[in-house]
C-alpha cells in the first residue's frame, strides 16, 4: 500500500474538520516548505486521535483531543478540534461539559502547586 500523497492527506484533514477553510494555517505553511512535517502530524494523528482500536469512539476521542488543546491554551487547536468535534455531531450540552471538567482540572491545579504553602502553614 502506498502512502498518500501530501494533497490526499490535506483532503482528508478538510472533511474531518469541516471544510478547506479549518486547515490549520501552520499545516498549509508546511506543506510549501516542510511538507514532510504533513507526514509526521498524519501518522501521530493515525495513532493517537484516529486510532481505529482505540477504546473510544472517533468522537470522544476528538472531545478528549479538544479538552486537552483547551487545558493546554493552545487556540489553533481549539479551533481544529471544535470543526472535527462538530463535524462527528458533538452537541451544546457535551461542549459545555467538557469546557465544565477541563475549568474544574485546571482549577483544582492550584490546590497541588500550593502544596509548599500548605505545608509551611500546616507547621
Amino acid at each position: 500500500m502506498q502512502n498518500p500523497s501530501v494533497d490526499e492527506i490535506l483532503s482528508f484533514m478538510a472533511k474531518k474538520l469541516g471544510g478547506q477553510e479549518n486547515i490549520p494555517n501552520a499545516i498549509r505553511y508546511a506543506k510549501v516548505c516542510a511538507p514532510e512535517l504533513i507526514y509526521h502530524v498524519a501518522f501521530s494523528s493515525k495513532n493517537s486521535v484516529g486510532d481505529e482500536n482505540s477504546p473510544f469512539d472517533e468522537k470522544t476521542r476528538t472531545l478528549i483531543f479538544l479538552a486537552v488543546a483547551l487545558a493546554m491554551k493552545d487556540t489553533e487547536c481549539i479551533k481544529t478540534q471544535l470543526n472535527a468535534a462538530l463535524t462527528l455531531g458533538a452537541t451544546k450540552e457535551e461542549l459545555i461539559a467538557l469546557i465544565k471538567i477541563v475549568k474544574h482540572a485546571a482549577h483544582s491545579s492550584v490546590i497541588g502547586f500550593a502544596e509548599p504553602i500548605l505545608e509551611s502553614l500546616s507547621k
